[in-house]
């Protein structure tokens, strides 16, 4: 006993010995970040701000720009309202858009510019169900009809999101439950997927979403159908009423989105601890960030509510 408290007492003053007061200074400069991501039928908005340091807690953010222009399909027009950062415009984005970004701030100039892609034209979304001891197995089917001649590129993202009451790790006492996280889905019947860029988990938003990114050069034109795979671990303590719903979502991206989806998962990679980080992409002159459009086209079903028919939403929240 006596030697283990001498161990003890030792690996005390060891640590104690290894404290080190280290000043960390803000010696990097505010930058400027632009993001935006212009989307059908909404409302047309940036985000302006500029870095914070770490250690700042003030959490101020704000730049108030000396000029804010977009142009959209060669008409300009100023920012009409402002909230958090945000800078709204008078004009309801629509598919084909094309749109610049000009801003001038703090004496540099900032440029960006992209379009808005159009929704991907998905039909036959369908369900069905498998069950086994461990896991249900939902199977969702739907066929994207592939626009001829034009380049497109793709992002189907599966999401799961479970409220309600279980009960904690010891079974003693029930708590609320209200998450999202983790889906896994195959592509079993298109071995086109294969050869093409695929990211299976990306951070994002502090969840792990599960997501399938492919270029249409091998289905220009084609009627392309897709099988998502969907596993739910059966929870024994889950208590009724517990909501499980599944949201699906096929995005066709612009190039520059595309491009920044793949830089993101390189970056949060969790094989990439040990890894040289390098820098997240973005098409902004004069600033960091990303303009680059959307356009999607989300599903949601409850299957302990209303079955396997997938439902369309106008967008995910």
């Amino acid at each position: 006993m006596k030697r283990n408290l001498l161990i003890l007492f030792a690996a005390v003053l060891l640590l104690a010995s290894c404290e080190k007061t280290v000043d960390v200074e803000d010696e990097a400069a505010h930058e400027l970040v632009l993001n935006g991501v212009p989307t059908p039928d909404r409302r047309a908005f940036v985000y302006f701000a500029q870095t914070r340091f770490f250690l700042d807690s003030s959490n101020n953010q704000q730049v108030v720009p000396d000029n804010m222009v977009l142009t959209v399909n060669g008409v300009p027009m100023t920012p009409d309202s402002v909230s958090r950062c945000r800078y709204f415009f008078p004009y309801t984005l629509q598919e084909d858009d094309t749109l610049t970004i000009d801003i001038s701030a703090r004496g540099h100039d900032v440029h960006a510019r992209t379009y808005v892609p159009r929704y991907p034209d998905v039909n036959n979304v369908t369900a069905t169900y498998f069950a086994s001891p461990s896991f249900n197995f939902h199977v969702v089917n739907l066929r994207l009809d592939d626009r001829a001649g034009v380049d497109e590129y793709y992002n189907v993202m599966v999401t799961a999101r479970d409220s309600g009451l279980r009960y904690n790790e010891w079974g003693d006492s029930l708590e609320l439950v209200d998450t999202v996280h983790a889906t896994y889905f195959l592509v079993p019947n298109n071995p086109e997927v294969t050869s093409n860029d695929v990211c299976p988990f990306i951070p994002l938003g502090g969840y792990l979403y599960s997501r399938i990114m492919f270029l249409d050069r091998n289905i220009d034109g084609q009627q392309y159908p897709l099988q998502l795979y969907i596993m739910q671990t059966i929870d024994t303590n889950e208590r009724p009423p517990f909501k499980h719903e599944y949201m699906i979502d096929v995005e066709s991206v612009t190039p520059a989105r595309w491009n920044y989806i793949l830089s993101a998962a390189s970056q949060s990679s969790m094989f990439s601890f040990f890894a040289e980080q390098g820098q997240t992409y973005g098409n902004v002159e004069g600033a960091l960030g990303v303009f680059a459009g959307s356009a999607s086209r989300h599903y949601i079903f409850n299957p302990d509510t209303i079955g396997m028919t997938p439902v369309p939403v106008s967008r995910r929240e």
